[in-house]
């Protein structure tokens, strides 16, 4: 029997490829399978499509092991070709480095720490996809990350900063007195209170921290970039305020809360040995209720 020639192969998928294109509705698009930005998809368009960590690049993805302008892919007459533009730690496909090389849909690619892939797909099955990631990185009630994807991000950013010795933070956030709340104005104003104070912390929080809910009344912040004690105690306070000073109406019901918050901040040792981050929380959550302690309403630190 004679053997196929990879060369031959190859030609044949590329003809199919465009085949393809040309015939289907299906659009393209850079999906981001692994990595910060996983479940991600960003519609692609002939021409040239910039991949980086800058906002300039005209695809953003977060990965600090990606360089600020990392590759381009071209598409054109029916075929991707995918450019390295100098990166720090290169491009590949299929575990190769590259410069410049056609890909084809469902070959992963890898910038930084990400792994991408092209795919086809038509509106109602991105529909059906974009509805599973939200159902398994949302919370259904108040809109915000849930306490799965939070957990998934945590790992990320303790591994990132093991690897460059950076402080990693924790904050934990408690509605003061919330089952008072259930009990006088029963769980539909609770519900209310729950979504609106999740919208005023979303709102107020810096834009780059991950925010989630942790479990019933609450909530945990990852605060990321450059971190020092005091200015986590500043963003607390900050938040705590704005809190204290909001009204939350619902139908007849007029209702003013108070949170308390803790936090801990410190330094991944050991390549990622030391704390894990269900210790950081664990810590967050001893200032929190330590918080609860001395009167609620204010903010304490794990020291």
């Amino acid at each position: 029997m004679k053997k196929s020639d990879p060369t031959d192969l190859n030609q044949t998928i590329f003809e199919d490829t465009r085949s393809f294109i040309k015939d289907s509705s299906m659009n393209p698009y850079l999906v981001i399978f692994i990595g910060q930005d996983s479940g991600k998809r960003h519609k692609l368009s002939p021409g040239s499509v910039t991949i980086g960590r800058s906002p300039e690049a005209d695809i953003i993805i977060e990965d600090n092991w990606a360089s600020r302008i990392h590759c381009v892919i071209h598409w054109q007459d029916d075929v991707f070709e995918l450019e390295d533009l100098d990166s720090t730690n290169g491009t590949y496909v299929n575990t190769h480095k590259i410069k410049r090389i056609q890909v084809l849909p469902g070959v992963p690619l890898q910038v930084g720490h990400s792994l991408l892939k092209i795919e086809f797909k038509d509106e109602a099955e991105l529909q059906l996809e974009q509805n599973l990631h939200r159902s398994a990185s949302i919370d259904g009630l108040t809109g915000i990350f849930n306490r799965q994807y939070f957990m998934k991000r945590a790992a990320e950013e303790v591994a990132y900063a093991s690897r460059h010795h950076r402080l990693i933070g924790v904050i934990m956030i408690d509605i003061d007195h919330f089952k008072i709340i259930n009990d006088t104005h029963g769980h539909q104003m609770g519900d209310f209170v729950l979504n609106r104070f999740a919208s005023i912390i979303n709102a107020e929080k810096r834009p780059e921290d991950v925010f989630a809910r942790y479990g019933g009344e609450e909530f945990i912040i990852l605060p990321r970039g450059e971190l020092s004690k005091e200015g986590m105690h500043f963003q607390c306070e900050r938040l705590r305020q704005t809190i204290e000073a909001a009204e939350f109406a619902f139908g007849e019901a007029r209702v003013r809360i108070t949170i308390s918050l803790g936090f801990h901040l410190s330094m991944v040792v050991n390549g990622g040995q030391g704390l894990l981050i269900d210790a950081w929380i664990s810590k967050a959550d001893d200032a929190l209720y330590r918080a609860k302690d001395l009167g609620r309403n204010r903010t304490e630190n794990s020291d």
